[in-house]
């Protein structure tokens, strides 16, 4: 018996979060939740006392912090040593590392940084990009070779670098395809991100 009522929860935050994925947790109703398995909302309460209960528990703070986490450490690893030193294998554990998440959580990084409103994750967007410019600060030079910038200048540009980043993210965990096919973008992302931000900060 317990095993069947573990059986549907699973299949109510299932439910939800294709539900939270597709209208946002503002626009999403419980009625949609219910609809999607074909149960009654009665149900559902059975298990989560409303929407919001609901939504952590398929969108928990501890994956958000993760995922600011892991998004972030190839800025770290860049500026630490030239990434094309890094090892292959270090390389590609840290590519893995990203994939990985963003295929098992791609709909959860969408509602976290898109279909937030209404939910503690309103402003992740921004504390991700505060983040990312906070990790790369350190690295800062006071000149550049091939640009004339001051420092306030260049935290401005690196803002609009980082938002430009999590948009392309974003955009291809949006895309309907194959998990081989947003592996090879992704590295590919990856490479342009790295890459653009070495040839600019040198």
């Amino acid at each position: 018996m317990q095993s069947k009522k573990e059986e549907v929860k699973q299949q109510i935050e299932a439910a939800a979060l294709k539900v939270f994925f597709r209208k946002g947790f503002s626009d999403a109703k419980m009625n949609d939740i219910a609809d999607e398995i074909q149960i009654s909302v009665g149900n559902i309460y059975t298990y989560f006392k409303n929407k919001k209960e609901l939504f952590y528990s398929v969108v928990p703070a501890s994956l958000v912090d993760y995922l600011k986490h892991v998004l972030v450490e190839n800025i770290r690893i860049d500026n630490q040593t030239s990434f094309d030193d890094v090892n292959n294998e270090e390389k590609s554990a840290l590519v893995q590392e990203q994939v990985n998440i963003l295929t098992q959580y791609r709909m959860q990084i969408v509602i976290i940084f898109e279909r937030n409103k209404g939910t503690v994750y309103s402003n992740a967007r921004n504390e991700l990009i505060d983040l990312m410019i906070e990790t790369k600060k350190p690295y800062l030079k006071k000149s550049y070779k091939r640009y004339q910038i001051e420092t306030e200048e260049n935290l401005i540009l690196l803002n609009i670098i980082a938002g430009n980043v999590i948009n392309m993210v974003l955009d291809l965990l949006k895309r309907e395809m194959s998990a081989d096919s947003r592996k090879r973008i992704f590295e590919a992302l990856s490479l342009y991100w790295l890459h653009g931000i070495k040839s600019i900060n040198e």
